[in-house]
């Protein structure tokens, strides 16, 4: 069964480096991340591969109206979404992060995780905490290659 669920893993990790290679629009990273169904930094699956996620956030950030973007995606980002989000705001406009993280409700529910080739579902505030306490800031300082 744990084999299995490498395999799958592995699978859907390529899958998504081979549909976020496609051309899209300027503002597709934004509006990928808001919708993103899990979150994930690191190599994750069999491969180690980066997730989709952290690779929209990536795009984003190398914009130089990257705050203006994450803000506007969080209205209809998914909880996962709302997490990158912020990682996000962090990393490039911090006033904005900390309006946002005081002014906005926090979810009570679970968000799915991908942890190597672990997936889980861990508490909203947990994750948040752990934003706030900087610990994926580092994953954004490492050349997209180096998981």
């Amino acid at each position: 069964m744990k084999t299995f669920i490498m395999i799958l893993l592995a699978g859907i990790a390529i899958v998504h480096s081979g549909i976020s290679l496609a051309a899209t629009p300027e503002n597709s990273p934004a509006r990928d991340l808001a919708s993103a169904k899990s979150f994930a930094f690191g190599g994750i699956g069999v491969a180690g591969l980066m997730s989709e996620g952290e690779r929209n956030l990536r795009g984003v950030l190398e914009q130089p109206d990257a705050s203006q973007q994450l803000q506007g995606a969080l209205a209809h980002a998914t909880p996962a979404g709302e997490l990158y989000i912020l990682v996000g705001l962090r990393r490039c406009d911090r006033a904005a992060y900390q309006k946002i993280i005081g002014s906005v409700a926090i979810p009570h529910g679970d968000v799915e995780v991908a942890r190597g080739c672990m997936i889980s579902r861990e508490p909203f505030p947990r994750l948040l905490s752990q934003i706030q306490d900087g610990r994926f800031d580092d994953y954004l300082s490492r050349p997209p290659g180096d998981c």
